[in-house]
């Protein structure tokens, strides 16, 4: 299998958070948005469901025509199909990991301000996905150039998310889109299935 040890370590740690965030699930839940005494919880929650896949959908495809492969690499469909699985699961609780610390830590400063809670939680989440992305996946994905564009999105698309979680508990959504994510992206580097696409915006810049 081609996937690189080092992405297998990374995924260790992940596995780690997962472990913790399952085992202290209920005090995870005591740092997302409380419980509506009226029962309207899912209010919202299909409109923002839909919501979530269309910029999920965009972030992807704004990923593959704005990120140009210096090489191709080198999976086999079933190298993608597990990366993309595996890392959808482990690292979206990962994040999960760091937008519940940036919680806790906003709530001690903001009790009786939820949103302020919710805005500590996503700012942690966004500051370890740019340092992870920065610093560990430039570093063991093929040779490639990413613009600006995509970071923007992924910043829309990430806020959504900890919303799906924070506001409706909707774990195994957010981790089908970033399967979803995963496999577009990843399958774009490592695969020539949207280089024609690439040639389509070459030619409209």
């Amino acid at each position: 299998m081609a996937i690189k040890t080092g992405i297998w370590i990374y995924w260790l740690f992940c596995a780690i958070a997962t472990a913790l965030v399952i085992a202290r699930r209920d005090c995870a839940n005591g740092l997302l948005s409380p419980r509506s005494a009226s029962g309207q919880e899912k209010k919202g929650y299909h409109l923002t469901l839909l919501l979530g896949w269309i910029v999920t959908l965009l972030a992807s495809g704004t990923y593959v025509l704005f990120t140009v492969k210096r090489d191709t690499g080198h999976y086999h469909f079933v190298d993608l199909a597990v990366f993309s699985v595996l890392n959808g699961i482990l690292e979206q609780f990962m994040f999960i990991f760091w937008f519940l610390v940036g919680c806790y830590i906003g709530r001690q400063k903001f009790q009786n301000a939820p949103i302020c809670i919710f805005m500590c939680g996503y700012a942690s989440n966004v500051l370890y996905s740019g340092l992870i992305h920065s610093l560990f996946w430039i570093q063991v994905l093929p040779k490639h150039d990413l613009f600006i564009a995509p970071v923007f999105i992924s910043a829309l698309m990430s806020a959504i998310w900890v919303w799906l979680l924070w506001r409706y508990r909707a774990v195994i959504s957010i981790i089908a889109m970033h399967i979803v994510v995963d496999f577009l992206s990843i399958g774009h580097l490592h695969f020539s299935w949207f280089e024609s696409f690439q040639l389509f915006k070459s030619g409209l810049i």
